[in-house]
Parts: structure tokens; C-alpha cells; sequence
């Protein structure tokens, strides 16, 4: 498992959100487990994702895809989200 950090600037968040959600069978197509979605307490407008997929070649075709293209554009986005691939290092108890 692989886990994506993406993080987007959007133009309006409830806009962005809709089309986030309308997005989870895109994400599921492309091996996505899960998706929690996080915006700055100071600024709803920049938004930071953090996904488990499968594998990071399904992670990579799905930011690399046409379909991520157009959700993008749908969900207002003001630059291309800068995405980072984390592996897990540990876990500990809380």
C-alpha cells in the first residue's frame, strides 16, 4: 500500500467538495482504499488530501489520468495539486 498527500488550492470549498465526492468512483477505478479530506483552519480554500491506494503505479495513472484532469478543472481548482507519496514509517498507539 502507498499513501498519496495531494494538496489543492480551490476557488470556492463547497463547490470543491461536491465534485470530490462525485469523484470516489474515479478514485476507487484507480485502487484508492481511502480518501480524508482536510482544509487549513485558516483558509478553507486550501485543501490537503490524503488517499491509500493500492499500489503507487495505480496512485501515479490516476493524477496522471484525462479523468483527474476534468475533476480538477470541475472542482475549481486555481493550480495543479501538488501531490507527494508517503510510505509508512510506523504507527503508534494514541
Amino acid at each position: 500500500m502507498i499513501n498519496a498527500l495531494a494538496r489543492f488550492t480551490v476557488e470556492d470549498f463547497a463547490k470543491w467538495e461536491t465534485v470530490f465526492e462525485e469523484a470516489a468512483a474515479l478514485r476507487k477505478t484507480y485502487g484508492s482504499l481511502s480518501a480524508q479530506a482536510f482544509h487549513k483552519v485558516d483558509s478553507k480554500n486550501e485543501i490537503f488530501v490524503l488517499l491509500r491506494f493500492e499500489s503507487v503505479e495505480k496512485a501515479g495513472e490516476m493524477f496522471q489520468s484525462a479523468e483527474f484532469r476534468e475533476v480538477t478543472r470541475r472542482g475549481g481548482m486555481t493550480a495543479p495539486p501538488e501531490v507527494t507519496f508517503l510510505n509508512e514509517v510506523t504507527s503508534l498507539p494514541s
